[in-house]
């Protein structure tokens, strides 16, 4: 059980440079990391969001294999998205935007975030719920996820985490994740995850 992730004291400045190394880097994880997420997105038609600066890897594989999903990706720096666009290619619109007041409809079906903890804060898990449908979930947190195999975390471990270290990576428990939920107030409406990393999921049935 893991139940520390990282994260910063202030939504840092994200290096693009840097994020497309992690991007490149995690193209192994990304698969994987999907796979997990699938039981949680529209089977045919629906709408996904990924947001943050490491987004793209999430989604592009949750599309490749559910091409009638549409999918949206929302950041805050034009400077990332273009590196995002260079990693992944123009496979869906994306949104530059305060991910804390993003001017989006409850109209997604999942909205999903990996390397949540470099700049999550209660509005912006308040926000992701906000933008859901009845029936949706959001997924924000980090780390490989629990069907990510050994043999593909191993060789990059390493520098994953020293990349991590220089874009500014604190820590975060499992205990500061759900006072973060709380101060949201949606603590009925969310759960934590901490297999393969550290994962806040809310879902709007509640």
């Amino acid at each position: 059980m893991q139940d520390n992730m990282s994260v910063s004291e202030n939504s840092p400045m994200m290096d693009p440079e840097l994020i497309s190394r992690l991007n490149t880097l995690w193209e192994p994880v990304y698969p994987h990391l999907a796979q997990w997420i699938k039981p949680w997105m529209p089977e045919n038609t629906g709408h996904i969001l990924e947001i943050g600066p490491f987004s793209g890897g999430i989604i592009a594989s949750l599309l490749q294999h559910h091409p009638t999903v549409q999918g949206l990706i929302a950041l805050e720096e034009e400077d990332v998205a273009q590196s995002v666009r260079k990693s992944f290619g123009l496979f869906c619109p994306m949104l530059i935007s305060p991910l804390a007041h993003l001017p989006l409809l409850p109209t997604f079906d999942l909205v999903v975030c990996r390397g949540a903890f470099f700049f999550l804060t209660p509005e912006i898990i308040k926000e992701s719920r906000r933008i859901l449908k009845s029936g949706g979930c959001a997924l924000l947190g980090g780390g490989y996820g629990p069907d990510t195999p050994k043999h593909i975390i191993s060789p990059i471990a390493e520098e994953s985490k020293d990349l991590n270290y220089r874009l500014g990576k604190k820590r975060l428990s499992r205990s500061n994740l759900e006072k973060m939920a709380s101060e949201a107030g949606i603590e009925t409406q969310s759960a934590i995850i901490d297999e393969g990393g550290l994962w806040l999921l809310i879902s709007s049935r509640d």
